[in-house]
């Protein structure tokens, strides 16, 4: 077997380690994804599996890729979902808020959250935090579209736009869609106050 043949194979059951982790950690949470139960779901060996990933800080910093990956895959379907009659930019954050929902995000969410009492987790979400963040400021730009972007007001725009989107996925998952509507509403009205130059 050539080197090339060998190496496609060892990446092939990096890529299957790291779908299942991120299954198990959308489906099922971060305290039921651990490296033995990632082991047993994939029916990977342990040599094989700690091959690629000697930690489960190591595996889990690899799972934001993918997570981001599905996080655009739902904003895409939120965009085919919401109608295309709304202003612009209610548009753009009613898809972001749409999509938000999805377990993915919320998934993303737990390990950030994880991360902040557990320091080996931290340093391995650091060094993924730059890719994460430009992959989702693209996706939000390509929402809001270009001529929004190049607006000067924009950067707040989209900055506080990550920030509510995060809190409205924290709290949905106590409050479920009790009074989201109305917050929702509210951030279009300061979003379009913001873009606009007046107060909302």
């Amino acid at each position: 077997m050539s080197s090339g043949v060998r190496a496609a194979q060892r990446e092939a059951t990096r890529q299957r380690i790291v779908q299942t982790a991120v299954d198990l950690l959308v489906e099922r949470g971060l305290s039921a994804t651990t490296t033995v139960e990632v082991q047993r779901a994939g029916g990977f060996s342990r040599g094989a599996l700690l091959h690629h990933f000697p930690t489960r800080e190591a595996m889990l910093g690899a799972t934001i890729r993918q997570l981001m990956e599905r996080n655009e895959t739902a904003v895409r379907q939120a965009e085919a979902e919401v109608p295309a009659g709304l202003d612009r930019v209610e548009r753009a954050i009613r898809v972001l808020c749409t999509s938000i929902v999805r377990p993915a995000f919320v998934a993303e969410l737990e390990l950030w959250a994880a991360a902040r009492t557990d320091t080996a987790l931290r340093e391995v979400l650091r060094r993924e935090e730059k890719r994460a963040r430009a992959d989702l400021y693209r996706v939000i730009g390509e929402v809001f579209g270009e001529d929004l972007v190049t607006h000067e007001r924009y950067p707040v725009v989209a900055s506080l736009t990550v920030q509510f989107l995060r809190g409205l996925a924290i709290s949905d998952v106590l409050r479920g869609e009790h009074g989201t509507g109305r917050l929702i509403a509210d951030w279009v009205a300061v979003a379009k106050a913001i873009l606009e130059g007046s107060n909302p």
